[in-house]
């Protein structure tokens, strides 16, 4: 209540009027407060209410409009997700049918008229799975990864490109890292592409405008850069810092500097002309250290530049003036030039969809070169380098065709680089889209039961001369294994085999010079020669066989193909292999369903604890914000009784006369 204060025994009435104004005010300022805390139902209606409690409330508001975000999140990412397992729900249904059709079609159950009918069934199928593999939620394609904007799968040339990205689209959703809550294509229906993969390191020399970055390093670890001490025995020692080269040949520079300083404070010559350079095998540095001299690198501290450089491995002299390899990586930047045994480049083929273009190298200087050199051919095939930086491999983004990649008539260059996709080193089990080649061994007479070599014969050459010799291809794993089998199984100077110079495949040529027919025929039932696509004859005396290593993508749509063309080709053989590996891709949309169910699983969970977090957050917000009404209205009531109190004793105190204060 408002009052003059007890410690001042006589005052003058302005001064006491000053007083109870004052008290009157913030009484009013007091109560003003209550009446707009008790109007908006809040504690806090401003910063200076309750600073400290005000910068809470601003933290807590942030984060429950981002968790407001997430939400919205996971509203988006297990709607996607139920769309997409629904989609693929579908195609399984699709493929489960087909599979069926498959089995019906195999044995008596199969006259070519039904299953050409069959064959309509199947494409129609196919274009249904093309529908569903471009399923759309809103304005988003859900199986073209985190390319979402576009139809992922297109028809061309015959086939099913993939154009899609190899990875999901990811979401924030509040748990350290994004969540992928789309699936790339091949997760689903399989993989999009294949590649040719290559088949010999590359090795690229190592030169000046190498990037440290591009180095594998001498330990396989790539390169991270730090001090080295250099060490020159009985002269003296150098650090020096490398953390700011960028290329070999900044290593180069620094070292070749701290060494040159060693040299001007000792007023010894360390090294000869050489200096420090790029050793002669291409692949290290090196030092031409004078004779006499050790020069020693190590480490400082914990760092390891010296030994992914190859410095530390071994100390250098005039004797042995090398580094370790440190292995440069391929990169699209690299020179064809600075490739051993690749320069110059020529033309090679590439077969796709049963069309042939020739990439034409005129002008290629780099591996990026080469990549837009094999794109200009528009056959849907692209360069990509291998993960560990030592092959370039081709990619085919087609399903339902079969690529290859041979030579030219005289040409080395695809294989020089490792892609020509049929090579003596070509495993047999890749022959056949996958199926390989079909080799007799451990046949057992059934007769005596005991095992009888003739009956792992699987084929028979008749020469021309009337004369013929039999082949045994037990234990063959390669191309090559075939090449050396038929050579030793062959009388001496009757035939030849060899890879086809341009094409793929082999050539057979027959020495006997007889007017008869040169032929090869199967035995015991083998289908190696046919594998193989050698089960032919020819007029002369050279016998060109297929290529049968053709490269195929492993996906839902390829089989399909192959099942319908099977089909109406009256192939029971190709009808059974389509339905086998249309049972591969149930599983694998089984397993991607699963995939999908486990990241939806996961949104959920996520969610339940957010919405925890947010009804805790919306909890103390409220303790410190929101007005507790029972004591505001008390305090209102108070204040109320306080005001009109002294309201009446300022009155009183008004009415006094000069005698009265002085009395």
């Amino acid at each position: 209540m408002s009052a003059i204060p007890s410690n001042l025994a006589r005052v003058p009435v302005s001064l006491s009027s000053q007083a109870m104004l004052s008290n009157l005010t913030r009484t009013s300022a007091r109560l003003l407060e209550a009446q707009v805390q008790l109007a908006s139902g809040r504690l806090v209606n401003k910063p200076s209410d309750n600073p400290i409690g005000a910068s809470l409330m601003l933290g807590l508001q942030r984060s429950m409009d981002i968790r407001e975000q997430r939400f919205i999140n996971f509203d988006r990412a297990e709607s996607l997700m139920n769309v997409a397992d629904a989609a693929m729900g579908e195609a399984t249904d699709i493929v489960l049918q087909a599979r069926d059709i498959a089995s019906q079609m195999i044995g008596i159950g199969g006259d070519p008229e039904t299953r050409r009918n069959q064959a309509e069934v199947i494409n129609a199928m196919i274009n249904e799975m093309v529908d569903l593999a471009n399923t759309k939620f809103g304005d988003l394609y859900l199986f073209g990864g985190a390319q979402t904007g576009r139809a992922p799968v297109e028809a061309t040339l015959g086939g099913y490109r993939y154009t899609g990205a190899d990875y999901g689209l990811s979401l924030d959703l509040g748990v350290g890292e994004p969540l992928e809550v789309t699936l790339p294509l091949d997760r689903a229906f399989g993989a999009m592409s294949t590649r040719v993969e290559g088949d010999r390191d590359l090795n690229p020399d190592l030169v000046g405008a190498t990037r440290v970055s591009d180095l594998n390093g001498a330990r396989g670890l790539g390169v991270t850069l730090g001090t080295v001490s250099i060490d020159v025995g009985g002269v003296g020692s150098i650090d020096v810092d490398l953390t700011s080269a960028d290329s070999v040949q900044d290593v180069i520079d620094l070292i070749d500097d701290a060494i040159a300083t060693l040299e001007a404070d000792t007023s010894t010559a360390i090294l000869g002309p050489g200096r420090v350079s790029i050793n002669s095998t291409s692949n290290g540095l090196a030092l031409d250290v004078l004779p006499g001299l050790t020069v020693t690198f190590s480490d400082v501290g914990a760092g390891t530049a010296a030994a992914d450089l190859g410095l530390s491995q071994a100390s250098f002299t005039s004797a042995t003036p090398d580094g370790a390899d440190v292995d440069s990586r391929l990169t699209m930047l690299t020179a064809i030039a600075d490739l051993p045994g690749v320069s110059p480049l020529g033309d090679f083929v590439i077969t796709n969809a049963g069309q042939t273009r020739t990439v034409d190298t005129t002008g290629v200087t780099t591996l990026q070169d080469l990549a837009n050199a094999i794109a200009r051919t528009g056959i849907g095939a692209r360069l990509t380098i291998s993960n560990n930086g030592e092959r370039i491999n081709v990619v085919s983004e087609l399903s339902g065709t079969a690529m290859s990649i041979s030579e030219t008539v005289g040409g080395t260059s695809a294989t020089d680089l490792g892609i020509r996709s049929f090579t003596g080193s070509t495993r047999l089990d890749s022959f056949n889209n996958g199926r390989g080649v079909h080799i007799l061994s451990g046949s057992i007479d059934p007769q005596t039961g005991l095992p009888d070599p003739t009956l792992d014969i699987d084929f028979r050459v008749h020469l021309s001369d009337g004369t013929f010799f039999d082949v045994d291809l037990a234990g063959a794993e390669t191309v090559q294994d075939v090449i050396d089998m038929v050579t030793t199984a062959a009388p001496p100077g009757t035939l030849t085999i060899a890879l086809t110079d341009g094409p793929n495949g082999l050539t057979l040529t027959d020495l006997t010079g007889g007017a008869g027919t040169f032929r090869i025929e199967s035995r015991n039932g083998s289908r190696a020669a046919e594998d193989l696509g050698i089960l032919m004859e020819s007029a002369g005396a050279i016998l060109t066989g297929e290529d049968r290593a053709t490269i195929e993508v492993d996906s839902v749509l390829t089989h399909l193909v192959r099942l319908r063309e099977a089909l109406l080709a009256d192939d029971s053989l190709g009808i059974t292999f389509a339905g086998e590996a249309l049972t591969a891709d149930v599983d694998r949309l089984a397993q991607a369903r699963a995939v999908l169910g486990q990241r939806s699983n996961r949104v959920s969970a996520i969610r339940t604890r957010e919405e925890d977090r947010q009804l805790l957050d919306q909890s103390l917000m409220s303790q410190i914000r929101d007005l507790d009404y029972n004591e505001a209205t008390i305090r209102f009531t108070s204040l109320q009784a306080q005001l009109q109190a002294a309201m009446l004793t300022t009155s009183q105190l008004g009415s006094l006369s000069l005698f009265r204060f002085l009395g």
